[in-house]
């Protein structure tokens, strides 16, 4: 049987070769996979693709800055007292506290903000203090928003816009200046020539504080709106 199947085979192939037809081959099915063809990945349009992830857009937090002199009313000590919760706490005592300097820090200002509906949300906005301004990178300066004076000129060397004679008046032309002082001391005669609004605190009557610290914010919005309303506040 086996010789006779051989032979059977023989005379197809030689029929096969002579008549010209070509063999079938009998494929398995890890052949057909192979041979099927293969989706390429569509790109996507440019408008949906994502950025690297290294790409960030810019701030908008708003910077305000501070005197690092220890003499100041608002130090990096109490600022978050004074501007965040509308209280006047001296740096001495937060000194006897033992609370540590910080080189930097985020207010988060509470306010109330009114929608297109007419109703009123409560809002937390965050602010950027800090007391060495010589360390701001250049695009940074057009966050600065406000600066607590604190009288002598020499606060103001190394910053931008200020005139060859050291005066900085203009400055004040493009950063908002605030001075802090209690209100039965004299102003100094600096402050009294600069655009500055002065804030007075009392020695004594804390209670008189919330409407000082309040006349700040209120005074810094109508600036911003009117001259950094790309920011957030």
């Amino acid at each position: 049987m086996r010789k006779s199947a051989g032979r059977a085979l023989g005379v197809l192939h030689r029929w096969s070769s002579a008549c010209g037809a070509v063999p079938v081959a009998v494929e398995g099915a890890s052949a057909r996979k192979a041979q099927a063809p293969v989706l390429q990945p569509v790109p996507r349009p440019v408008s949906q693709a994502r950025p690297p992830p290294n790409q960030k857009k810019g701030s908008r937090t708003p910077i305000i800055i501070i005197p690092a002199a220890t003499t100041s009313l608002i130090t990096m000590l109490n600022a978050k007292e004074l501007l965040q919760d509308l209280k006047f706490v001296t740096p001495e005592e937060k000194k006897k506290q033992g609370l540590q300097r910080d080189n930097e820090m985020l207010l988060q200002r509470r306010k109330d903000q009114v929608q297109p509906g007419g109703a009123t949300l409560s809002v937390t906005v965050p602010y950027r203090v800090i007391d060495q301004p010589l360390k701001l990178a250049p695009h940074d300066w057009d966050r600065v928003v406000a600066v607590f004076v604190q009288g002598p000129a020499w606060q103001f060397k190394g910053w931008p816009w200020l005139l060859p004679d050291g005066s900085p008046v203009d400055i004040f032309a493009k950063i908002r200046a605030f001075h802090l002082k209690y209100d039965e001391a004299k102003t100094d005669p600096n402050v009294q020539k600069w655009d500055v609004t002065v804030l007075e605190l009392s020695h004594h009557r804390r209670h008189l504080d919330r409407p000082v610290f309040l006349r700040f914010w209120e005074t810094l919005d109508r600036y911003l709106v009117k001259h950094k309303a790309h920011l957030r506040f």
